[in-house]
């Protein structure tokens, strides 16, 4: 019978309680409700069933009374009643769930009660209901067989990838349909069950408006998930043995019309493809619950059970498509009024296979039938392309229908989607089997012929390709097997590291003409970018470790004291710099959401600055300085050495996860010691913490030291993991971006953007008129292209170099956009994007170098009207209007959704799964071994000394057995058990006088002598009373009370004397082990052998923890990777509906694992020459069409932690130049690149000084002609020449001051300042060439006005501070440094964070100064000889420039620039000085 509900008590499933929502589900016939009270008392009351909607006080029944009456309630979704207000017959979101049949009015049996009353149901395609409406069909019977033919749409290749068989269902009716698929239990019983399935999961179409994202990620949530039935259903279809494209009605034969296809085409649809879902799904080799666990996108587990089945699926396929072609056609002749587009059959395959390839790395290679299929598919592709453009139509195709423009474009488009994947089959077999090769691949480029010869003699490749061998134990030949993060045998390896010549024609193992090469080049410079940083001070810190104790050197006594910063230089030339940290202690381990297990550790603060002044002033230095040192994101190298030799070091690598703010608080609470969390990058470390946290830091720890590396690993992280993983062959614009032979591509030939390529395709380009203006561009008509070019030059808004730039960029899949100082390079940029939006081209992917210059650009969207629909992510916005354009932001105000919602429930997943595991950890930590877990195992291990325990003498089991009921000094509780009395000594309490008795230098009682007494001879002889009454009266007086009661004791038992008390200190393994009578044994062996035994339980049940605590782990990193991924599908569908998707280069890197499921259109690089190439290839996916990169690369580079990577670089700079840029590189191959050359910024004497050096067509826009004098001199521009020395000290790199540079600025600008004219922020800009003179000034300007210091300068400078402890300690507030008069302000900034920016008046600090006569030092001009850095410096005055350096320095340095200037002929004034 079922369970009876007490009175009140909520209904199971409808949470109706008795006698308020219909009769009780124990009712009788004539209503009467049993109440059990239990036992005799148990009542019965019988009363009649209300009808019809009755009202209490007004309420109608099974409504809320609280929200009836004040519309809210405080128990929300939880409440059981409808919310109702009164006066409305319609309810909230939250409605209880009724029940027919007898249970009010409600939805019926096996319907999703919430959808049943909303509309909505949170749980989606996991729910276990049908999802009907009231009075509504579930349209699940029927609706998906019927056969609907599809014309093929004509112009789009998208609208022919359509299946064409059957009609397309809506989500709730695939729901509804595949609730009796997806039991457990299901098996398919004839074929038509197989077309209803399969008919249901093709009906996800991105390209059906009653679908969108969340409806199909939600879908593949559920059919992805191997506890789900959907993927044993799939592979029943797939290894169908019977599949014909003439099935027509049988019920054994499966049709590849309307089963096998469909299924395929779900395979290949967008909501699959573009999906970031993961899940732990089981990679198959022969069977689908035959294998190891992994985890994959959930999609590719889609894809696993092609991998598991692909040689039945090549024949399967093979037979169809022959056949087809053999009959002509792809239609189902024995279905009346079926049609089946041969577009779609090709498209669909091709997907498939390439997808396949793109998730499983070596699937070419493992299938032997991979090759041959793909072949074969590109002869039946072409007959069936040959036949439809035929003349005379040969084949029975809906595409023949259309007109010939359309035909050709449709087939030339999948034409090259069949050879991608023929190049794909190409370029693996070539992977294959490695070649040997007595020299590498190599075409040499002309101007390097001589440099190519000389890395060719000394040339080795990486892994197995060099002749000796790998060089560490993660050399590999792949960067596939590559592992991102160092280790260890890596860290201290003898061999540098395998760099490939970043250089056309350079020596290398892949072909000079392969993606790959680009990619594996690029890869391992930015890899090393990231690991050099550690590996420099674990090699230092190794190598200080091996000298003799007796051996001091600066490094040693960083190491033995409290740490700190060390200086030194590398191989005699590069400098090295990095901070170590001492006395490293565990604290505790946890849980971090993002990164798993995590450690609490604790180290000295190094001395000086870091520990001065009082607790804020403290955590105001860490506030900066923690910017860029211990900062959270960076990655660290834990070096643990546990006192053996060197050689036994570990070293384990892992990344800061604590926040500032947390650093931040640990300095503020001590001065000496700091604390941060780390997460390690695999398990070891952990599983030795824990050790170490449960049995306490000891003896033989050893010694433990952190250095990080200053940078942000996870910014760098996704690039490289998206080089890594990315299928050279999906790469766009490769024919580009591949070094041609010689390296030149001035005769290569741009095509067209593949969205342009379209037949009659037209882009209105009337928004860029003020004037009502017709102009309409047909970018594959040449004569249209002249044609709107004219109209361009003479009535937009663009000058001439403007609009032929814009007119370029529209008819180039990839276009390059010069634009020297002040020709308008981000308005060009924003009218660019206005058409665009306007011609619905997109989403458009817009990377900019910095926040500053992305908001700049979004505002201008915003204020223009051009688009709202902006994503910006990020949060370090400063733009009030663009704030509201933030992901986060419009997250919070779209709400939940279902994606959203399934999110948060992984999210709740994890965190219970955290909690697991920290309370796991907390009971490993500091679990104490009770009692009975110690007896079991003394039973089990001791047996004697168990029993001996447990069978004590006859006084000892006496005095136990009077013990109940005593309360224990220390523990407060009366002993448990004998073990317990054993362990606390009770009976040794009793035979040993308290030591208060004991007078010193006094003769002691014999009983309690600690000296000189066997404790085994005479065991029960009488004390000598004598010898114990030797001490003051008082004494005597406490010591007879003691002897009266022990002696009492005993009397009463029948013992005559008190037993000596033992005191021997014997250890565990010399006698306690081997001695039986542990009764006789001392209080400190007792202790001893208590956790000796303790220890031994603690490792047993250690052991079965720490396995536990791995499985958790790897569940935690699972969930972890689901709920993530589950956010980011929730992102994406914000993401979805954008235009514009607005990040920085840093934003990019969160970016990366979003790309392909996002499919960007078009991506535009704003400042594109300071942003690294790795960074754009890893954001180049497959859809991006058009790549637009707008910038300058004769202005500065991308900015380099690792100085011998940069092109400046001496001796390595013309090998490796991973600074240079990929608009760079491009533009000085040859590529075509437009320019901008009117600019509106500088007056003329100060645009000359890059007109005659960089710039010979640079022309100045008529407004700056107008420009007024600088008051107050009488030149504009001016250079002061001078001859005093740079300040001391320091090496090369190091930055540098000029203390009379520093007056004289500082005279100056209090100069302009008493103008009057000259005070509002951009007026005056000081610019530095180096970090050092910038502080100088700052302490010279600041009791004088308000210093504006940029975010990226103050961080620097911040990071220098921490470095030499400089001091002056006034606190770096992000943009303003401090503040004295309001109305005073002075910009100060560095030449390398101030491209892009202008100011009225510019004063330029060039330092570099040799000096004159005896004291002229024979120094370079260190960056000044960068042409880069120069053509920044001198260009962002717009009235007057004044420069403070050595003009005979300059001219005579090997900079091309300043001796092109040649500065006495530019017509700049001078002031020579000599002191």
């Amino acid at each position: 019978m079922p369970r009876k509900r007490e009175a009140g008590q909520s209904h199971p499933k409808c949470g109706c309680k008795n006698g308020v929502a219909g009769p009780s589900i124990n009712a009788g016939p004539a209503g009467a409700a049993v109440s059990k009270a239990g036992g005799s008392n148990a009542k019965v009351s019988t009363r009649k069933p209300r009808q019809g909607p009755q009202k209490k006080n007004g309420v109608p029944h099974n409504v809320c009374n609280e929200f009836y009456n004040w519309g809210k309630c405080r128990r929300g979704v939880q409440c059981k009643f409808e919310h109702r207000r009164a006066g409305n017959m319609s309810s909230s979101p939250h409605i209880a769930h009724g029940h027919q049949n007898g249970h009010g009015s409600g939805p019926p049996r096996d319907v999703c009660p919430q959808y049943y009353n909303t509309g909505e149901c949170d749980r989606s395609f996991d729910c276990k209901h049908k999802h009907l409406r009231a009075n509504e069909n579930d349209g699940s019977n029927g609706a998906s067989l019927r056969q609907v033919p599809r014309p093929v749409a004509a112009p789009l290749l998208a609208q022919v990838q359509k299946s064409g068989l059957l009609e397309h269902l809506e989500p709730k009716q695939v729901h509804n349909t595949l609730h009796r698929f997806l039991q457990d239990d299901f098996k398919f019983k004839t074929v038509f069950d197989m077309y209803v399935f399969a008919a249901a999961l093709s009906s996800a179409d991105a390209d059906d408006p009653k679908w969108n994202l969340s409806d199909g990620q939600l879908l593949l949530a559920t059919v992805g998930d191997t506890d789900k039935n959907a993927l044993v259903l799939i592979d029943a279809i797939l290894c169908h043995e019977t599949v014909s494209v003439t099935a027509g009605g049988s019920k054994t034969i499966v049709s590849f019309q309307r089963g096998y296809l469909p299924l395929l085409h779900y395979l290949a649809s967008t909501y699959v493809l573009r999906s970031t879902l993961h899940r732990c799904v089981k990679s198959v080799s022969n069977s689908l619950r035959d294998t190891a666990i992994v985890l994959i996108h959930r999609s590719s587990a889609l894809y696993g059970l092609v991998d598991s089945n692909f040689e039945r699926i090549a024949a399967t396929l093979e037979t169809c498509i022959q056949a087809s072609l053999q009959r002509k056609s792809f239609r189902d002749s024995d279905v009346v009024g079926h049609t089946l587009p041969g577009a779609s059959v090709f498209r669909t395959i091709t997907t498939c296979l390439e997808q396949f390839a793109l998730r499983f790395r070596r699937a070419i290679t493992s299938h032997p039938s991979f090759a041959p299929f793909v072949r074969k598919l590109l002869e039946w592709f072409t007959e069936w392309s040959d036949a439809v453009n035929a003349a005379h139509h040969a084949f029975d195709d809906p595409i023949c229908s259309t007109d010939a423009d359309q035909k050709r474009f449709v087939t030339s488009q999948l034409r090259k989607s069949v050879l991608s994947l023929v190049n794909l089959v190409e370029q693996a077999e070539g992977h294959t089997t490695r070649i040997e090769r007595s020299t590498p691949t190599q075409i040499p480029e002309e101007n390097n012929v001589a440099l190519v010869q000389e890395l060719l003699k000394s040339y080795e490749g990486p892994g197995w390709y060099r002749p000796q061998g790998p060089r560490h134990d993660n050399d590999f030949e792949m960067i596939q097997d590559v592992k991102i993060v160092p280790t260890q045998d890596e860290l201290c390896a003898d061999l540098p590291p395998y760099l490939p010549a970043n250089l056309p024609g350079g020596p290398h193992h892949l072909p000079w003409d392969s993606v790959s090469r680009l990619f594996d080049i690029q890869f391992r410079l930015l890899r090393e970018e990231l690991v050099a940083p550690i590996r420099t001070p674990v090699l230092h810190i190794m190598q200080a470790l091996r000298q003799p104790p007796a051996r001091t050197t600066p490094l040693s006594k960083l190491l033995h004291g409290d740490g700190g910063n060390y200086r030194g230089s590398q191989d005699g030339a590069d400098s090295v710099d990095f901070s170590v940290y001492t006395d490293i202690d565990f604290h505790f381990m946890g849980c971090d959401t993002h990164h798993g297990v995590a450690v609490e550790v604790s180290m000295n603060t190094p001395t000086g600055k870091p520990r001065q002044g009082g607790s804020q002033a403290r955590a105001a230095y860490w506030q900066e300085a923690g910017k860029k040192r211990l900062m959270q994101g960076g990655l660290v190298a834990l070096i643990w050495q546990s006192g053996g030799p060197v050689e036994d070091i570990k070293i384990y690598t892992g990344v800061i996860t604590s926040p500032l703010d947390d650093l931040v608080k640990s300095a503020r609470k001590s001065p000496t010691r700091l604390r941060l969390r780390i997460s390690f990058s695999d398990s070891e470390p952990n599983m030795r913490v824990l050790t170490n946290l449960q049995h306490g830091r000891g003896p033989t720890e050893g010694v433990r030291y952190l250095v990080e590396a200053p940078m942000m690993f996870e910014a760098l992280r996704p690039f490289l993991e998206t080089l890594q993983k990315t299928l050279p062959s999906s790469i766009p614009f490769s024919r580009y971006l591949v070094s041609p032979k010689g390296g030149n591509l001035r005769e290569m030939d741009i095509q067209l953007p593949a969205y342009a390529t379209r037949p009659r395709y037209s882009m209105d380009l009337s928004c860029l008129f003020d004037l009502p203006m017709q102009c309409v561009l047909r970018p594959s008509d040449p004569a249209s292209v002249d044609t709107t070019r004219t109209k361009l030059k003479n009535g937009s808004r663009l000058d001439e170099t403007q609009a032929d730039a814009l007119l370029d960029t529209l008819i180039s899949e990839i276009s390059l956009v010069q634009g020297p100082p002040g020709t308008g390079k981000s308005y060009s940029g924003v009218e660019l994007l206005r058409v665009l939006i306007t011609n619905k081209v997109g989403p458009i992917l817009l990377i900019a170098f910095t926040n500053h210059a992305l908001d700049h650009l979004l505002r201008d969207i915003l204020d223009k009207k051009i688009t709202t629909k902006i994503v910006r992510l990020g949060s370090r916005s400063s733009d009030e209007k663009v704030m509201d354009y933030t992901l986060f932001n419009l997250q919070q105000k779209r709400g939940r959704t279902n994606l959203s919602k399934a999110a948060g429930r992984e999210f709740r997943n994890l965190k219970l799964l955290e909690e697991n595991m920290e309370g796991l950890i907390a009971d490993v930590v500091t679990r104490n071994v009770n009692n009975n877990d110690l007896m079991r195992h003394v039973a089990a291990a001791y047996p004697t000394h168990h029993y001996k325990i447990n069978n004590p003498e006859f006084w000892i089991q006496n005095l136990y057995n009077e013990s109940e009921g005593w309360e224990d000094a220390q523990s407060g509780s009366a002993p448990t058990s004998l073990l317990d009395f054993w362990i606390k000594g009770h009976d040794l309490q009793l035979i040993t006088p308290p030591k208060d008795v004991q007078a010193p230098g006094k003769g002691e009682p014999k009983g309690a002598s600690s000296k000189g007494v066997d404790p085994r001879d005479n065991r029960f002889q009488q004390l000598d009373t004598p010898g114990a009454e030797t001490g003051s009266s008082d004494y005597q007086e406490k010591y007879k009370a003691w002897k009266v009661d022990a002696l009492g004791f005993f009397k009463q038992i029948g013992v005559n004397g008190i037993p000596n008390a033992p005191s021997t200190l014997r250890a565990v393994s010399d006698g306690l082990l081997k001695d039986y009578d542990v009764w006789r044994m001392s209080l400190p062996e007792r202790r001893d052998l208590r956790d000796f035994w303790g220890q031994e339980v603690r490792s047993k049940s250690y052991t079965k923890e720490t396995a536990e605590f791995q499985r958790l782990s790897e569940r935690h990193a699972k969930a972890r990777k689901r709920w993530e991924e589950m956010a980011e599908q929730a992102k994406l569908e914000i993401l979805s509906k954008a235009e514009i998707i607005g990040c920085t280069t840093n934003g990019a890197a969160k970016l990366t694992s979003l790309l392909a499921s996002l499919a960007p259109r078009v991506l535009l690089v704003e400042e594109a020459g300071q942003v690294l190439e790795a960074h754009i290839l890893a954001s180049l996916v497959p859809s991006i069409e058009h790549m637009i990169l707008i910038g300058d690369p004769l202005q500065l580079r991308p900015t380099l932690t690792n100085y011998y990577l940069s092109m400046d670089h001496p001796e390595y700079g013309p090998i490796y130049r991973f600074d240079q840029s990929l608009m760079e590189r491009l533009a000085f191959s040859g590529l075509r690149m437009s320019r901008l050359d009117t600019q509106r910024r500088m007056r003329p004497a100060i645009s000359d000084l890059i007109r005659s050096t960089l710039y010979p067509t640079l022309e100045d826009n008529p407004n700056v002609l107008e420009y007024p004098h600088v008051r107050g001199m009488l030149q504009d521009v001016f250079f002061m020449d001078h001859r005093n020395a740079e300040d001391g000290g320091g090496n090369e790199s190091a930055s540098k001051s000029n203390s009379f540079e520093v007056a004289m600025i500082k005279d100056l600008v209090m100069y302009f300042l008493r103008q009057g004219t000259y005070s509002q922020e951009g007026d005056i800009v000081v610019l530095c060439a180096y970090l050092g003179q910038l502080v100088k000034i700052r302490k010279a300007l600041a009791h004088e006005v308000t210093i504006v210091i940029d975010e990226r300068d103050a961080i620097q400078l911040a990071d220098d501070e921490a470095q030499e402890n400089i001091a002056g300690g006034e606190k770096l507030q992000g943009n303003i440094a401090k503040q004295v008069e309001v109305t005073r302000r002075v910009l100060l900034r560095t030449v390398d964070n101030f491209q892009g920016e202008e100011g009225t008046i510019v004063i330029l600090s060039l330092v570099r100064n040799s000096g004159v006569g005896e004291e002229r030092r024979n120094k370079g001009i260190g960056f000044l000889r960068s042409i880069n850095r120069t053509n920044v410096a001198l260009s962002r005055a717009k009235h007057g420039l004044y420069i403070l350096g050595n003009a005979q320095d300059l001219s005579s340095s090997r900079s091309t620039m300043w001796r092109t200037i040649g500065l006495p002929q530019a017509g700049v004034s001078f002031l020579a000085t000599t002191n």
